[in-house]
């Protein structure tokens, strides 16, 4: 643990001296986050140092990879406030740009894992999925559990935690390197948790989950009600599906505009789906006005099912 400590220090510290106005915000998430949640926190830092530490990534490199996210977020949010919309066209132009390419995408996805843990808004909405998961009427023993595109694998980390009885969980991803680093980071529980290159489009439908996470993918799909009605499909009858997207946050493969939350359950229930609860972080400590007004970044979380 304290090894973990020492190694979120050294992030920050490296940071601040790269980018001071950038690292006084993080040193602000980081302490808020560490009083709240002192306990998951420390779980999911140090699931991130031992990734690092496996791969024997420097600091160094770590706030390099992070940094150029931040420089990549910077440009796609001029683009943003200039246009009105995102500089991403298509899946298609996501695909070329950054998953095919595996340099991008190396960078991108070890930003994105450290972020986890410097942003609030990311950690926050694990954290609501923890609290509220247990508040469902779930098949807890057997579960059978589906997770599309998982990131890096902490929504899947989270159940397996909360329902140590499950049967399995599936995990799908078109990207391989998404698929490597989430398996170095959960692992495979024995078995009970299984890694699959596929779309999600080619996926059996006979098969039943009574649990499936898509956390933050539909703002990288042409067409988001798609997979929705999909994963309606793929539902148990009591199951139950959890759904992450941002609204106003312009990234190198954000392809779907959201400019409203209730944009946002708009195509949930158009989908045939019903909102049982959901909850909302904004990127910025500003009040909701002023949010809404400067069109800040929105976590999106939502528990809905049939």
């Amino acid at each position: 643990m304290l090894k973990s400590k020492l190694f979120l220090e050294d992030i920050v510290e490296t940071l601040n001296n790269k980018d001071k106005l950038h690292s006084k915000k993080l040193r602000s998430n980081v302490l808020f986050l560490t009083e709240k949640f002192p306990i998951e926190f420390d779980e999911l830092l140090t699931l991130i140092h031992n990734y690092f530490t496996n791969i024997q990534m420097s600091t160094d490199q770590i706030v390099i990879d992070y940094l150029k996210m931040i420089n990549d977020m910077r440009i796609e949010g001029l683009y943003f406030i200039k246009n009105g919309k995102y500089r991403c066209d298509s899946q298609e132009e996501a695909n070329k740009e950054v998953y095919s390419d595996h340099l991008v995408m190396s960078y991108y996805m070890n930003a994105l894992l450290v972020s986890q843990i410097l942003w609030k808004h990311h950690f926050q909405i694990f954290m609501y999925f923890k609290k509220n998961l247990q508040s469902f009427s779930l098949n807890k023993a057997g579960m059978k559990i589906l997770d599309i595109g998982p990131g890096h694998g902490f929504f899947s980390h989270i159940v397996k935690n909360e329902f140590p009885d499950y049967q399995k969980i599936d995990i799908v991803d078109i990207s391989e390197t998404s698929l490597n680093m989430t398996k170095s980071i959960i692992g495979n529980d024995n078995g009970k948790i299984n890694y699959f290159k596929k779309d999600i489009f080619d996926y059996n439908d006979n098969e039943k989950y009574d649990l499936i996470v898509l956390g933050e993918v539909i703002e990288h799909l042409d067409n988001p009600k798609q997979i929705l009605k999909k994963l309606r499909s793929l539902l148990s009858e009591n199951g139950l599906l959890w759904i992450t997207a941002p609204t106003n946050a312009p990234a190198l493969d954000h392809v779907y505009l959201f400019r409203t939350k209730e944009e946002i359950f708009d195509l949930i229930k158009d989908s045939d789906l019903n909102i049982n609860k959901y909850c909302s972080f904004f990127a910025e400590d500003v009040p909701e006005e002023l949010a809404l007004k400067f069109k800040i970044t929105n976590l999106v979380g939502m528990f809905c099912n049939k």
